[in-house]
């Protein structure tokens, strides 16, 4: 095999790691010690408008992006666009390491500086090495604040949220609406084991009632989901299945001998379908959001 063909097999696999680079994150494992802390509080200057695009997260891309070009550029051998895209990609990467003061020593200054350097002399061994060194240093700090980031500033937090509560026509907190949400289901069950129907159907009624009201709460994070999507996000947690399987409920009861199979069938299926999947969605950034606030 000739050498240059050796080179050409190298390039391609430098190439295909270096696409890989911010993909590479979900590659490494967890370390021992990882706890999902908040992020610093210099962040909160990227987020400070609700709505509009982060300007970290618009650095990264940028980052990201150029980075990305190198190795197209490369694998085309248009040198000199990888040239001027490992320059964009060094600037970006120095910008973003002086963004965020306590992440500075997550960025490997040295190795960014190197990378322009290799490619400006088209070292491909060296390409390679600074390529996966690089990768697995994105690697480590997405690992440790991505999940942190995410959490506080795309995550709302439900202390914010107040849900109209239909049987008292007044206002309430959501934590202290999904407590009254749960008590109401609970009651259901109660009453339909010690066969008080009319008693199972009147908490039927009442859970329904909160349970629709709950869609409202959808729309008070997934604002562009609300207004623009033909399938709404209450469709998945709180949709027309969910009421349908009240609806079998009552219909069940308006016999005078519910059937004990019926109501199990339907009852564990909004237990499932909504409670459970909802919760399994949105209880664990809400939980750390609060752990983090008893912190303080």
């Amino acid at each position: 095999m000739d050498v240059l063909h050796l080179s050409k097999i190298k390039l391609k696999k430098i190439t295909a790691l270096g696409l890989a680079f911010f993909l590479i994150s979900a590659a490494p494992a967890f370390p021992d010690d990882f706890l999902v802390s908040p992020p610093p509080k210099s962040m909160d200057k990227y987020y400070a408008e609700p709505g509009t695009p982060s300007e970290w997260v618009t650095q990264m891309q940028t980052l990201s992006t150029a980075f990305s070009s190198v190795f197209v550029n490369m694998e085309k051998k248009r040198w000199d666009q990888a040239e001027k895209k490992a320059a964009l990609f060094l600037k970006s990467y120095e910008k973003a390491s002086q963004m965020v003061p306590e992440w500075e020593k997550e960025f490997d200054l040295k190795s960014a500086a190197e990378l322009k350097e290799s490619i400006e002399a088209k070292d491909i061994e060296k390409i390679g090495a600074l390529s996966e060194a690089l990768g697995k240093t994105c690697s480590h700090c997405h690992l440790k604040n991505n999940s942190s980031v995410w959490i506080r500033y795309h995550w709302p937090s439900t202390d914010t949220i107040k849900v109209l509560d239909p049987l008292e026509d007044k206002e309430v907190s959501y934590p202290a609406y999904m407590k009254k949400l749960s008590d109401s289901l609970q009651r259901i069950s109660v009453n339909f084991e010690q066969n008080d129907f009319q008693q199972a159907w009147q908490t039927l009624e009442i859970f329904k009632k909160r349970l629709t009201s709950l869609k409202s709460v959808c729309s008070k994070c997934h604002v562009s989901e609300w207004t623009k999507s033909s399938v709404s996000v209450k469709d998945f947690f709180v949709g027309e299945d969910i009421l349908y399987s009240l609806q079998k409920i009552k219909k069940d009861f308006a016999t005078g001998e519910p059937s004990e199979k019926i109501f199990r069938k339907n009852i564990d299926y909004i237990n499932n379908r909504s409670c459970k999947m909802c919760h399994l969605v949105h209880q664990p950034p809400a939980f750390i959001q609060r752990a983090w606030k008893q912190k303080k």
